[in-house]
């Protein structure tokens, strides 16, 4: 979304209030503008993506910057389509191979992955290095599927 005052200072905020939740990047990427979007938005296919946005989204997205952020403009500025993995928890995977304790992995960030990037680099970086990790990871680990993981191929 396009800033009406490009000097005005910005954050990363996720707004629970909404359904889909609603995220906020700062202008990085593109110069006097700011990445609004669902965090969650419809089920797309892969060789599809562009054509994925519906006006229904368009039109819900322009109402919602309309009442809540008269800082920016209500028009998009440029439309794209994220694509993520999604845990059926909604929460990343963070552990060792449970066969082959020298492989660590990190995955399924149900499209958090980029704002918390530095930690989970951070913690796999502890993991590689057998550190003990900075923060507790039980509730990251991948054992959590357990009846997935039995018919797993892990």
């Amino acid at each position: 979304m396009k800033m009406l005052d490009p000097t005005t200072p910005t954050t990363i905020f996720i707004d629970f209030t909404e359904t889909p939740h609603v995220y906020c990047v700062p202008q990085l990427e593109f110069p006097g503008m700011v990445k609004l979007a669902y965090h969650q938005g419809p089920v797309v296919d892969p060789d599809k993506r562009d054509i994925a946005v519906s006006d229904e989204l368009r039109e819900s997205i322009k109402k919602y910057m309309s009442k809540k952020y008269p800082g920016l403009y209500p028009e998009t500025a440029i439309e794209e389509t994220c694509l993520y993995t999604v845990t059926p928890d909604g929460e990343f995977v963070l552990d060792r191979h449970p066969k082959h304790p020298n492989i660590v992995f990190a995955c399924g960030f149900s499209g958090t992955g980029f704002k918390i990037a530095p930690a989970i680099g951070e913690e796999l970086c502890r993991l590689v290095l057998g550190q003990p990790p900075k923060y507790n990871l039980q509730h990251f680990k991948a054992d959590r599927f357990t009846n997935n993981l039995s018919s797993s191929k892990l």
